[in-house]
């Protein structure tokens, strides 16, 4: 049964996780207990039987106690929503500051599930002003960006994140907690900043239809005649924008051509390393029926986060790999970039050395920088290099909101675009 409610939604998952977590570790205490009785022998069958029995029991009784329990709050919960929602003053978990910090993670860990489910938790693809969605049509645009001109700039956070993403430490950075790269453009060029919200769990090439079709209906409902699109992405939302690219312009979708510049910030064009060990590990604990519980626990995570392993952004990277959970060989090509448009990106690492070995380990803590510049031995995106900067001793995150990375955007957008 679909929840009829967020707060219904968040015990659902609660309950959904309380209870995969107590099969998993049934599964565990059974191979644990099988190899020891197997290695008793026949005097220990009567103990094995018993023991066997008594422990489903336990395991079936937590695992439906918390499917009850969950159901139960969450139909608690939904009632108690119901009425708050007929306030004026309701606000969904979706919108909330602080929710939604948490609402973007659980979609960057398991949002293809959400979507599955019908769970009001899953996020969609969206315009976001004032913490709210704006619906893609004139009326509604023209409302929440009553001085929006015809130059815009449509910025897409990356895996587990949120459109608040973009305002992270601004207090901090800038003395102005309303300070973000948008904002300062907005000051600079005139440009109109739009913020994107989505479900960084689902494919990057489902992302990217669903943002191609945003995009189409931004350009053709825009209150204005929309003269040139800037599109920056922060992490993963660079490869949503590749793949939005990629269909727009094989379907020759009519916002194509208003693309003038895109910005990467740190998007794992080659894959990410993190990805990339979780898949090893999953291998590994597959092998023992000990840890296979552990390998499945692991396997559940986002086909969003499973498509960073070689940073796939069309549906022909992945729709013929049977197991996504098994090893297979890295691909030797990258999809190509959009040739009408001028191309920039930013890779950073912990260190001040790119080639330190610890930036050549884990670059900026998720992404390493050949990734982020699309350059390596293997495989090569054709970024030109003078477009893009290493920034060194800077992690993922700052990327989305720091004086150093503002210091290049500036420089490379404050001219007009060709």
């Amino acid at each position: 049964m679909t929840p009829r409610s967020d707060a219904a939604a968040a015990a659902a998952i609660a309950g959904r996780g309380l209870s995969a977590t107590t099969a998993a570790i049934g599964e565990i205490h059974s191979a644990v207990a099988a190899r020891v009785f197997a290695r008793t022998g026949r005097p220990s069958i009567p103990v094995k039987v018993v023991h066997d029995g008594i422990t489903k029991g336990v395991y079936a009784a937590v695992e439906n106690g918390a499917k009850v329990a969950s159901f139960a709050a969450g139909q608690v919960a939904g009632v108690v929503a119901t009425q708050r929602a007929r306030t004026a003053d309701y606000v969904r978990l979706t919108d909330r500051a602080n929710a939604s910090l948490v609402v973007g993670a659980l979609n960057g860990a398991w949002g293809d599930r959400f979507a599955r489910w019908r769970n009001p938790l899953a996020l969609e693809m969206t315009v976001r002003s004032g913490g709210h969605d704006v619906a893609p049509v004139r009326d509604e645009l023209a409302a929440a960006f009553p001085a929006g001109g015809g130059d815009l700039v449509v910025f897409l956070h990356g895996l587990c994140e949120t459109d608040r993403a973009w305002w992270r430490h601004a207090e901090q950075n800038f003395g102005d907690p309303a300070s973000s790269h948008g904002s300062r453009l907005a000051a600079l060029t005139g440009a109109t900043p739009i913020y994107l919200r989505y479900n960084s769990g689902l494919h990057i090439s489902d992302n990217g239809a669903q943002l191609a079709t945003l995009l189409g209906a931004l350009v053709a409902e825009w209150p204005v005649e929309v003269t040139s699109l800037t599109l920056i992405g922060h992490s993963m939302g660079g490869l949503v924008i590749r793949a939005a690219c990629c269909l727009g312009l094989e379907e020759s979708q009519q916002w194509v051509p208003a693309v003038r510049r895109i910005v990467y910030l740190g998007s794992p064009h080659l894959g990410a390393p993190l990805e990339v060990a979780a898949t090893a590990a999953g291998v590994a604990l597959r092998r023992l029926p000990e840890t296979k519980p552990l390998a499945t626990a692991l396997a559940s995570r986002s086909v969003g986060i499973k498509d960073l392993r070689f940073g796939d952004i069309r549906p022909d990277d992945w729709a013929d790999v049977r197991d996504p959970d098994a090893w297979r060989q890295a691909p030797t090509e990258c999809a190509p970039l959009l040739e009408s448009a001028e191309h920039f990106y930013i890779g950073a690492t912990l260190t001040r050395e790119p080639d330190h070995f610890v930036a050549r380990i884990i670059g900026d803590a998720l992404v390493t920088f050949p990734s982020a510049s699309g350059d390596s031995p293997r495989r090569k995106l054709a970024l030109e290099v003078d477009r893009g900067r290493h920034l060194g001793g800077l992690n993922h995150f700052d990327l989305l909101n720091h004086p150093r990375v503002w210091e290049l955007l500036a420089a490379w957008l404050a001219a007009p675009a060709p």
